[in-house]
C-alpha cells in the first residue's frame, strides 16, 4: 500500500500522490525503495521525492513522502497548497497512511482535510484522499460521510492472510527471558526473535538480564525510538534477538523473522485534568496495534505468535486517539496563530473524535495565564509576537526564546539550546559527555557548550569541508554524533527561519558569550512555573525537590535525574533552586516526579508573582513576635506583603524571589532546641519504677539503638537529635522548628510507652543467629529452604523476581516473597512471625470463604491519633508482612517505594509513630496484603514472643538458615528450632506467655480459623535480666485465668483482702538451680515424678528482697531465724490463709506480700505431730507434710533444702 499504490496512481495519470508517515525513516526508506522499484538509471528524474522537518530531497517528484507532522504545518500555513487557480491535469491525492495509530498530527490532517473539503467543495474535482489504516475506527468514516454531497468508499481488505502461516500460541504470563531462551534453543540458523515490551527501560532490561542468565551466550539488541536508523538497521542484520517498544510495530524491516513474543502492553503518556500532569501509563494494547505486531510474521518465512497477555484482545478495538489524552495547550496556539485563527472550540467539528470540553477549555485558560490570551481570547501582544516565532515545539521555550530576543540579548544562545533540546527525548546522553564539556550551572548550559563547540567548528571551515563524524571523534561526542547531527538539522533550519525576519533577524545573531544569568532569566520567563527548590533549604527531605509556587496549588515533590550534571552524592548537600525542563511523572504509583535538564539559579533571578503559606504552631507564631523576627523580615524585604492571620499561617507575597528568601530566612530562624530526659514517671516505691529504671539504664548504655530514628529525623525533616547519656540521665536535645520537635517528641514518648510495658529490652544482637536445621530434619525440609533463599538471597535475579510477580505461576505469595526480598535484601530488614510461620515454613494458604473479592479482604480500624490503619482479613493465611528495619542503616522509605515502583507493585503508606504500615497489590487480581515496617529502637521493647511458632525469622544471605527473634532454646523452655518446625508442620503450637484477652482472641484464632491445637498449659517465657540484676518482675495480665484463679484465693483469707498486683519472678540463677533439685528429686522418685506443687508462701520484711534476690536461703529459715512447727525449713501452704499469717503490713502503705511459688515436693513424709528439731526431712524423703488434726484447712509444706522451691509469682495485696 505505502510503495506500490501511489506508483499505481500516478500510472492512471494522477499529477502528485502526497503520502504521509507517522515518522522520518518511513519517509526517506519507503521513498528509496519506490526509486529502485519504479525507476532505472535511464529516468532523468526521481518518481518518489521526501521532506521531513529540517530536510528534504526531490521535492518536485511526483510521489512525496512526508512526514503527518509536515503535512499539518503545509495544510494550516500554506494557503496556495491547492487553491482554484490550481491546474491539475487530474487531480492531487493526499494519502493519509497508518491511520491506525490516532496520533494527534494525523487526526488535525483529517481535521483539516475534512474542514478544506467541507469549506470549498470547488476544490473536490482537484483532490482525492486516501485513508489508510491496519484497523479503522468508524469515527473516521462517519466524519466524511457526514460531509454533504461528498462521495465516499470504503474498501476492507479482503482476508487475504500472510504470504507465510503464522501460527499462534497463547502463554499467559510467561515469564518473557524463560520463552526467548526456550525459542533460541530450537530456532534454525538465522531466524530471528522480536519482543515487544511496553517501556525503554523493559527493552535495555531484558536484553541485560538475557545476557546474564546465558552467561553471554544469548545476545538481545534494543530497538528504540532514539537509536539511529543506521544503529536500528545495524542491529536487525546482525541480531537474532530483538526487544522493542511499538517502535518495530510498523517502521522496520527484518529479513528472517520467525517469532514474535508479545506481551501486549503499551506506556502511554496521558495528561491528567485534574493535576495538570502528564503520567506515563501502563495500559493494555488496543487490537489494531497487537494486529500490526502479528502482521510482522509471515513475510518472509513461516511464524509463531506467543502472546503473554491474559486479557481479551477485542475488548478495547483501537488506541485512544492521543489528542483525547494529550495537554491541548501547544495545540490550541498552534491553530489559534495559524490563518485559520480558531482553536480547538471551532476544529472540534472538523475532528474524528473531539478532544473532552473541559480539556479544551483548559488549555484556553492555561494560555490566558501565560498572558498569550486575553480574557476576550484574542492574542496579546506577547502572543502576537510569539505567534512570529517558528514552531518551538512547546510554549514555554516560545517563550523563553521571546525573552531572549527581545529582554536579554542572548537569542542565539537560547536558539542553539532549543535545536537540541527539541531533538532530546531523554537525559541519557549526558552521562555519554567528557567531563570537560560539563558545567557546573547545570544541564542548559552543558548542552549549549557542546553546540558551541560544534558551531565553531562549522562556521570557521567552508561547507564542504565540515565533517561531524570527525569532530565527534576529536571531542569525544562519538556517543551521541546521531543527536548533535539531529540538533545541527534543526538549528540551519531555525537560521533560516530567523535570517528570513524583519523582526527578529539582528537579534537572533546576538550571544551572551556564555553568560548563565542571562540564559536562565531567558527561560524562567517560559518555565517559571518549573522552579524547584530543594526540601533540605525547608527543612524537609534531603535530596528532594518541591515545586515552588503559590500555597494554594498542589504540592509537587521531585528527584533530580541521576543523569543530570547536578547531581550530588547523598553525603553532598543538593543544590538549592534549580530550572527544569522537563517534569517527568513516571507512574500514578508514585507521586514523586523526575526533574530532566536542568540548571541551577538564584531566588534573585525569578520575578514571577506568588503568594506563600507558611503554616505555624502557637510556640512558632509567639516566637515569631517576640524575637522580632517578624518585624525584621518586613524591614529587610520591603518589596514583599508579609502578614501573619487568624489560622496560625504567615503569609508572603510579593516577586517570587523576594518570597524564597524570606522564607528561608524566616524558617531557619524558627529552628529551636527542645530538651527534655526520658523518664520513669511511676511510684518510686513500686515494681514497676524498678523494671522502668532498669531499662533506662539499659536505654542510656545503647543510646546507637536510636541512630536509625536520628538519621530518618535530619533526612526527611532537617531535625537534629543528640542524646546524652553522661549525667545519669537519658538526656534528649531535638534541634528544629518546634512543630517538628514536637513531633519528634512524640516519637519518644511512644517509645516509652513500649518500654514501660517492656520486662527487660533486648540488645541489638539478642536472639538466636539464623542456622541450618539438624540432618534428620533438614532432608525432609528442602522446599522450605528453597523459599527461604525466595527472600533472603540478594543474588536473586531481577527476572526470577519478576517470575515471582507476573510470571505464570504468581500468586499472591510469591509476590509476598518479593516484597520481603526487596526489604531484606536491598534494604537489611528482618522479616519475622506469621509469614515465616505460615508460607515459608508450613506452605499454608486461605482465602476468605464465600469466594469473597480482594476489595472486601482490607478493613480499617481508627488508632488513637485518629488515623485509619488497614487490616487484612482474620481469614487469610499468610495474612501480613511484619519486618523490623535495620539497627545499623537510615531506612529511606521514599527508595522503598521507589523499589516496589520499579517492579511494578502498588503501595499505600500510613505512618504511626512507632511504625509504617503499608497497604501493598490493592487493585491486584492476586489479593491485597498488608506490611508492618517496625522501627528497630521500638522493635528492641518486643521482648516476647505469643506462640513458639510465630518466633522464627529470616536474615538477608542466610539463604537456608532459620533464625529465632526471642531465644526460648535456653533452659527451663528448651523449645530447639526443630521442635518449632515440626510443630508448624503439623499445626501446633506452644502458648509461651500467660493468656490474657488479646493472647486468648490469637488462640481462638489459631485454631478455630485456622485449625491448629494448642499443646499443653502456657510457659511463661520471660526475658533474662540485664548481667547488673538478678531479677525480673512483670505484671501477670489481670484477665489471665490465673490471676483470676490466685484472686478468688485470696479471698479465702477474707473479704476485705484486695490483691493490688501480681507478678511473674525471672532469676535465672534460681531457676537453674531449682531445675538442678528438681532432676535430681525426680530420679529418687517413682515413676521420675518430682511431685512438683504450687504453693503459697508468706513473708515480710527483708525476707521479701531475700526470696527474689536469693531464693529461699537455708540461712534465714523459720521466724526470725528461729525454728517453725517442723523444724528449720521453708514453709509453703496450698491454703493462702496459712501463708497470710505469716506476713505483716508494711508501715508506709499497709501492703502485704505473698509469694506463689513452685516446689518440687519429691516424697512427703507426713507428720501430724509437731516436730521443731527437724533439720532435714526423714532419709527417703524430700519434703515434710506437716498436718493439723482436726484442721485440714491449715497444712503445711517443709522443705529443707536450698533450690528445693522458686519463687513464681509475687503477689501484694492489702487485708
Amino acid at each position: 500500500k505505502s510503495t506500490l499504490l501511489p506508483a499505481l496512481l500516478i500510472a492512471e495519470g494522477y499529477d502528485k500522490v502526497i503520502v504521509t508517515q507517522p515518522r522520518r525513516l518511513p519517509c526517506t526508506s519507503i521513498c528509496e525503495r519506490v526509486n529502485q522499484t519504479m525507476t532505472t538509471t535511464k529516468d532523468e528524474f526521481k518518481l518518489a521525492g521526501w521532506a521531513v522537518s529540517g530536510a528534504e530531497r526531490d521535492v518536485k517528484a511526483r510521489i512525496l513522502y512526508l512526514t503527518d507532522g509536515l503535512l499539518k504545518e503545509r495544510l494550516l500555513y500554506d494557503e496556495n497548497l491547492i487553491t482554484n487557480q490550481t491546474k491539475f491535469e487530474k487531480s492531487v491525492v493526499f494519502f493519509i497512511d497508518e491511520v491506525h495509530e490516532r496520533s494527534v498530527n494525523i487526526d488535525l490532517c483529517l481535521a483539516l482535510i475534512a474542514r478544506l473539503l467541507t469549506q470549498k467543495p470547488e476544490l473536490r474535482p482537484k483532490m482525492k484522499v486516501i485513508i489508510s489504516s491496519a484497523t479503522l475506527d468508524s469515527s473516521v468514516p462517519i466524519l466524511y460521510r457526514q460531509i454533504p454531497q461528498l462521495k465516499f468508499d470504503e474498501f476492507t481488505m479482503p482476508m487475504m492472510g500472510t504470504l507465510h502461516q503464522v501460527t499462534k500460541y497463547e502463554r499467559p504470563k510467561e515469564n518473557i527471558v524463560d520463552l526467548v531462551q526456550e525459542l533460541y534453543k530450537k530456532r534454525q540458523r538465522h531466524d530471528q526473535i522480536l519482543c515487544f515490551v511496553n517501556s525503554v527501560s523493559d527493552v535495555h532490561q531484558c536484553c541485560r538480564v538475557l545476557q546474564e542468565i546465558s552467561h553471554g551466550t544469548i545476545i538481545a539488541y534494543p530497538l528504540v525510538q532514539s537509536q539511529t536508523a543506521s544503529d536500528q538497521q545495524l542491529n536487525i542484520e546482525h541480531g537474532s534477538v530483538f526487544f522493542s517498544t511499538t517502535v518495530a510495530e510498523t517502521s522496520l524491516t527484518f529479513p528472517s523473522l520467525k517469532y514474535v513474543i508479545d506481551t501486549g502492553m503499551i506506556n502511554i503518556p496521558i495528561y491528567d485534568l485534574k493535576t495538570k500532569q502528564t503520567v506515563l501509563k501502563e495500559i493494555h494494547a488496543a487490537e489494531s496495534t497487537i494486529k500490526q505486531r502479528l502482521g510482522r510474521l509471515g513475510r518472509t518465512k513461516p511464524g509463531e505468535y506467543y502472546s503473554l497477555y491474559d486479557f481479551k484482545v477485542g475488548d478495547k478495538k483501537y488506541p485512544t486517539p492521543q489528542i483525547c489524552q494529550s495537554d491541548l495547550i501547544n495545540i490550541e496556539f498552534t491553530l489559534r496563530k495559524s490563518p485559520m485563527k480558531n482553536g480547538l472550540n471551532y476544529m472540534k467539528k472538523f475532528l474524528p473524535n473531539a478532544p473532552d470540553p473541559q480539556a479544551i477549555q483548559l488549555a484556553i485558560e492555561e494560555l490566558r495565564k501565560l498572558h498569550i490570551l486575553t480574557p476576550q481570547d484574542q492574542f496579546t501582544s506577547v502572543g502576537v509576537s510569539i505567534a512570529k516565532l517558528p514552531d518551538f515545539g512547546s510554549l514555554a521555550m516560545s517563550k523563553s526564546i521571546l525573552s531572549a530576543l527581545t529582554q536579554n540579548n542572548c537569542g542565539q544562545d537560547l536558539i542553539i539550546l532549543s535545536s537540541i533540546l527539541s531533538v532530546l527525548n531523554t537525559s541519557s546522553l549526558l552521562k555519554a559527555l567528557p567531563n570537560q564539556m560539563k558545567s557546573s550551572d547545570g544541564d542548559f548550559m552543558t548542552l549549549l557548550k557542546v553546540m558551541s563547540e560544534i558551531l565553531l567548528v562549522k562556521r570557521s571551515v567552508p561547507a564542504y569541508q565540515f565533517n561531524l563524524e570527525k569532530i565527534c571523534h576529536a571531542k569525544g561526542l562519538v556517543g551521541i554524533q546521531h543527536i548533535l547531527k539531529q540538533a545541527l538539522r534543526r538549528y540551519v533550519s531555525l537560521e533560516k527561519s530567523f535570517n528570513l525576519s524583519d523582526d527578529y533577524r539582528q537579534k537572533a545573531q546576538r550571544s551572551s558569550a556564555g553568560e548563565w544569568e542571562l540564559i536562565a532569566r531567558s527561560l524562567l520567563n517560559g518555565y517559571s512555573e518549573n522552579v524547584f527548590v530543594s526540601m533540605k533549604e525547608l527543612q524537609g527531605k534531603t535530596h528532594q525537590f518541591t515545586r515552588y509556587q503559590s500555597s494554594a496549588a498542589r504540592e509537587d515533590f521531585a528527584v533530580l535525574d541521576l543523569q543530570s550534571t547536578l547531581t550530588r552524592s547523598i553525603s553532598s548537600a543538593p543544590v538549592s533552586v534549580i530550572l527544569a525542563r522537563d517534569i517527568r511523572y513516571s507512574s500514578s504509583v508514585r507521586a514523586t516526579a523526575v526533574l530532566s535538564f536542568v540548571g541551577e539559579i538564584k531566588s534573585e533571578w525569578i520575578d514571577r508573582p506568588m503568594e506563600r503559606i507558611i503554616k505555624l504552631n502557637t510556640a512558632e507564631e509567639t516566637k515569631l513576635n517576640s524575637d522580632s523576627i517578624l518585624s525584621n523580615a518586613k524591614q529587610t524585604f520591603t518589596n514583599l506583603q508579609i502578614s501573619l492571620n487568624n489560622n496560625h499561617e504567615l503569609i508572603l507575597k510579593g516577586p517570587s524571589g523576594s518570597v524564597l528568601e524570606a522564607e528561608l530566612d524566616i524558617i531557619q530562624q524558627l529552628v529551636v532546641p527542645m530538651k527534655f530526659n526520658l523518664t520513669n514517671d511511676f511510684n518510686p516505691t513500686s515494681s514497676e519504677y524498678k523494671s522502668m529504671k532498669r531499662n533506662l539504664e539499659s536505654v542510656m548504655k545503647m543510646p546507637r539503638i536510636f541512630n536509625p530514628m536520628k538519621w530518618r529525623w535530619e533526612a526527611q525533616q532537617q531535625v537534629k537529635i543528640t542524646i546524652n547519656t553522661t549525667n545519669g540521665v537519658c538526656e534528649i536535645t531535638i534541634e528544629g522548628r518546634d512543630s517538628r520537635n514536637q513531633l519528634a517528641q512524640k516519637e519518644f514518648q511512644s517509645f516509652l510507652r513500649w518500654l514501660k510495658t517492656c520486662a527487660v529490652i533486648r540488645h541489638p544482637n539478642s536472639g538466636v543467629s539464623p542456622r541450618i536445621l539438624k540432618p534428620e530434619m533438614r532432608k525432609t525440609c528442602l522446599a522450605i529452604e528453597e523459599k527461604i533463599s525466595h527472600v533472603t538471597d540478594s543474588k536473586r535475579t531481577s527476572i526470577d523476581l519478576w517470575n515471582g510477580l507476573k510470571g505464570s505461576k504468581a500468586t499472591r505469595e510469591t509476590r509476598m516473597e518479593v516484597v520481603a526480598w526487596i526489604a531484606v535484601c536491598q534494604f537489611d530488614c528482618r522479616v519475622e512471625g506469621g509469614f515465616v510461620r505460615d508460607w515459608i515454613v508450613g506452605n499454608y494458604t486461605q482465602r476468605p470463604t464465600g469466594n469473597a473479592p480482594p476489595s472486601t479482604w482490607i478493613s480499617y480500624n481508627v488508632n488513637p491519633a485518629n488515623v485509619p490503619i488497614p487490616y487484612m482479613s482474620k481469614e487469610l493465611i499468610p495474612s501480613d508482612l511484619d519486618c523490623h528495619l535495620p539497627t545499623h542503616a537510615y531506612f529511606d522509605i521514599d527508595k522503598f517505594l521507589d523499589y516496589l515502583h520499579k517492579y511494578q507493585i502498588d503501595c499505600k503508606v500510613f505512618r504511626e509513630d512507632w511504625r509504617y504500615v503499608l497497604l501493598l497489590d490493592e487493585n491486584a487480581k492476586t489479593g491485597p496484603f498488608t506490611m508492618d515496617l517496625i522501627e528497630p529502637h521500638v522493635a528492641l521493647t518486643h521482648d516476647r514472643i505469643d506462640f513458639d511458632v510465630s518466633n522464627l525469622s529470616l536474615e538477608k544471605d542466610y539463604t537456608k538458615e532459620l533464625g529465632m527473634r526471642v531465644d526460648i532454646q535456653q533452659k527451663p523452655y528448651s523449645i530447639e528450632l526443630e521442635t518449632i518446625v515440626d510443630n508448624i508442620k503439623n499445626k501446633r503450637f506452644k502458648v509461651l506467655r500467660p493468656i490474657d484477652d488479646i493472647v486468648q482472641l490469637r488462640i481462638t484464632k489459631m485454631v478455630q480459623t485456622r485449625g491448629w491445637t494448642q499443646l499443653g498449659e502456657p510457659m511463661h517465657v520471660i526475658p533474662d535480666p540485664p548481667p547488673k540484676y538478678q531479677v525480673v518482675l512483670v505484671p501477670l495480665p489481670q484477665s489471665t485465668a490465673l490471676y483470676q484463679l490466685i484472686v478468688q484465693q485470696m479471698k479465702t483469707i477474707g473479704n476485705q483482702v484486695k490483691v493490688l498486683s501480681i507478678e511473674q519472678i525471672k532469676n535465672p540463677l534460681l531457676e537453674d538451680a531449682y531445675l538442678a533439685n528438681k532432676k535430681l528429686i525426680a530420679k529418687q522418685c517413682t515413676g521420675q515424678n518430682p511431685n512438683e506443687r504450687e504453693l503459697f508462701h508468706g513473708t515480710k520484711g527483708d525476707a521479701i528482697d531475700g526470696i527474689l534476690e536469693n531464693g529461699f536461703d537455708d540461712r534465714y529459715w523459720g521466724t526470725n531465724y528461729s525454728k517453725g512447727n517442723w523444724g528449720h525449713g521453708a514453709y509453703f501452704a496450698d491454703n493462702p490463709v496459712v501463708s497470710h499469717n505469716y506476713t505483716s503490713p508494711d508501715p508506709t502503705d499497709q501492703t502485704r506480700i505473698m509469694y506463689y511459688n513452685k516446689v518440687s515436693l519429691g516424697n512427703e513424709h507426713i507428720l501430724q505431730e509437731i516436730n521443731q528439731e527437724l533439720n532435714s526431712a526423714p532419709k527417703g524423703y524430700h519434703s515434710t507434710h506437716g498436718k493439723y488434726p482436726g484442721n485440714p484447712m491449715s497444712d503445711e509444706y517443709i522443705v529443707y533444702r536450698y533450690g528445693q522451691a522458686l519463687p513464681y509469682l509475687k503477689i501484694t495485696y492489702k487485708g
